[in-house]
């Protein structure tokens, strides 16, 4: 084998592990995604940024519905009916509102434009059977 050979053979050799290793990475990590375009039994790992309290938890949570959108004559609609932080000036509800299922069974609604750093995990089911079983 010559030289030339030998050397394309071990940078091909260091592309493909390099490439391999940022698989797995991706794999491991998820990939970038958007709750606004979350399908049912896709899980995501987030941050919600809570207005009422001023700061963002991370979140790592199962869609268990479609993502319901609003228009804005039901945004308007709603907010003029419901009591729920109705004297709150910094909470303003949104067009995409997710409902999740969190590690701990309980059910949650995301509004999705308050969320950042959205991934979405690859291995959905896998991690999140895990997490919760480690909750137990």
């Amino acid at each position: 084998m010559s030289n030339e050979t030998m050397i394309v053979l071990i940078g091909a050799g260091i592309v493909a592990a390099c490439v391999s290793i940022v698989f797995a990475y991706n794999m491991i990590r998820g990939v970038h995604g958007s709750l606004t375009n979350a399908k049912v039994g896709e899980v995501y790992n987030f941050e919600y940024e809570q207005p009422y309290h001023g700061e963002s938890e991370r979140i790592l949570a199962k869609v268990i519905e479609p993502v319901y959108t609003m228009d804005d004559y039901q945004i308007k609609r709603l907010n003029a009916r419901s009591n729920y932080r109705a004297n709150d000036p910094s909470f303003k509800r949104t067009k995409h509102l997710v409902t999740c299922e969190m590690v701990d069974g309980s059910i949650r609604n995301f509004y999705a434009e308050r969320t950042k750093n959205v991934r979405r995990c690859v291995f959905s089911n896998r991690l999140f059977r895990n997490a919760v079983a480690a909750m137990l």
